[in-house]
């Protein structure tokens, strides 16, 4: 049973939005752009592995995506399968080309097109992973069980090599149309179960419930001002920014476009990139709206959370809901929900 659908990676979103918002001159464009392609391939990888994780009998595996742990320091773990016998980490790897494990300096050399270079050792990640986990069970008291980690590859066109005598490394390393078997194979080792009645669904609630999304400072990350973010609504015809308020839409001067709720991706971009709350005078700003009462009127048909009253009013996106679909909530009074 999957609990979680993998939502899309926040850092992937804000880089998409960075691309819309920065000028293509701009010394770190082409770093945003390299770093958007990388978050996308490994996206792109993990759910390919998603389609092998929907095979696992669901009565069986409850299976949480995307989950980061704070233990101390957080960790990130791609996808984690908890039954009632043992518990699995996946670190899921989309790369190309082969690599090779080498035993002496325990790092990976990854060859792809002729050129070869070092890469962090996913064997290594997933050792961390299951330490940490370990530990962040002892802390809140979850009763022991078996945790065990795989790397999974998700295309079968990567090649893995060792030197030889080191080949037992891919026991805990599989390509992903590999995986239903990988799991029978460890329940098979694991018979007894450990979690009896409820006990597997509240560790699992536990588990979700401390479930803490990151959501990195973008504009820092790549030592990008604020003031030189592009603002203005984005024409959702020909992306030119910025469209014109005119009456109760949005005008695109560039391709005649007309929209009453080009505004509402824009939200989402302001909050991916700027890291802090909404007033009316920063929505002014950010939307290029002259009349304060119009942009009043369109923070208050957006069900964003508010804190405040009157002019210190501060309006929230929280994170999960930037990973949420647009919708409409009531066409008849124009509110929309983010």
């Amino acid at each position: 049973m999957i609990l979680n659908e993998r939502p899309v990676p926040i850092p992937l979103l804000q880089r998409e939005a960075l691309l819309r918002r920065v000028p293509p001159t701009h010394i770190s464009y082409r770093d945003i752009e390299v770093g958007l392609m990388k978050w996308k391939k490994g996206y792109a990888g993990e759910k390919n592995v998603d389609y092998y994780l929907s095979y696992l009998p669901e009565d069986q595996y409850h299976i949480i995506n995307d989950l980061r742990l704070i233990q101390k320091n957080p960790f990130q773990i791609d996808s984690y399968i908890q039954s009632r016998q043992f518990g699995l980490i996946l670190e899921i790897k989309n790369i190309s080309g082969t690599l090779f494990f080498d035993q002496a300096t325990q790092g990976v050399i990854r060859t792809y097109n002729g050129q070869s270079e070092g890469i962090s050792n996913p064997l290594t990640q997933a050792r961390h992973h299951q330490s940490q986990f370990l530990k962040w069970m002892i802390h809140h008291k979850l009763p022991s069980m078996p945790i065990e980690y795989l790397v999974v590859i998700s295309k079968n066109s990567t090649i893995l090599r060792t030197n030889p005598g080191n080949e037992h490394i891919f026991n805990h390393m599989i390509y992903a149309e590999n995986l239903e078997e990988k799991v029978a194979e460890l329940a098979a080792k694991y018979q007894s179960p450990l979690l009896k009645g409820q006990a597997l669904n509240k560790r699992c609630q536990l588990i979700l419930a401390e479930n803490s999304p990151a959501y990195p400072e973008i504009l820092k990350t790549f030592a990008i001002p604020k003031s030189i973010i592009i603002k203005g609504v984005r024409c959702p015809n020909c992306q030119h920014i910025p469209m014109i308020r005119v009456s109760a839409s949005w005008y695109c001067g560039k391709c005649k476009t007309y929209s009453k709720n080009a505004h509402i991706p824009a939200i989402r971009e302001y909050f991916l990139l700027m890291n802090e709350p909404l007033t009316v005078k920063l929505f002014q700003e950010f939307f290029r709206i002259d009349q304060r009462n119009v942009a009043k009127y369109l923070l208050r048909t957006l069900s964003l959370t508010a804190t405040g009253h009157e002019r210190t009013t501060a309006y929230f996106l929280p994170p999960e809901r930037i990973l949420s679909p647009l919708l409409e909530n009531d066409s008849k009074k124009g509110e929309w929900s983010i």
